[in-house]
């Protein structure tokens, strides 16, 4: 996901997600990892998953655990598009992946 977050508020959403993360409410909807950049006034948001997570999130919006989680962050995060509607109009579009193979032996 890709919004737009002012530096002092990193330190902030770093503790909110490491209360959120500490639940078992992101395993269950299958996040293996998370990890959050800063770059200017950009957020940028990494959520790893075995498979495609964007179901699992969509179907978890009314579940108490990922509204606080939303509440309390949606107050230091803007979005970057003005046509911003919806979480699902922050994510970002994979256009290239590589990752380096296991050698064996």
């Amino acid at each position: 996901m890709v919004l737009r977050m002012e530096k002092r508020n990193a330190a902030e959403i770093a503790r909110v997600f490491g209360e959120h993360d500490q639940t078992d409410f992101p395993r269950e909807i299958g996040v293996t990892r998370r990890t959050l950049f800063r770059f200017h006034d950009l957020y940028l948001h990494l959520i790893e998953s075995e498979s495609d997570i964007v179901e699992s999130l969509r179907a978890a919006e009314g579940n108490p655990i990922f509204q606080d989680v939303n509440e309390r962050v949606s107050r230091l995060l803007t979005p970057y598009s003005p046509e911003w509607r919806e979480l699902r109009d922050s994510r970002a579009e994979v256009f290239y992946s590589w990752a380096a193979s296991v050698k064996s032996g």
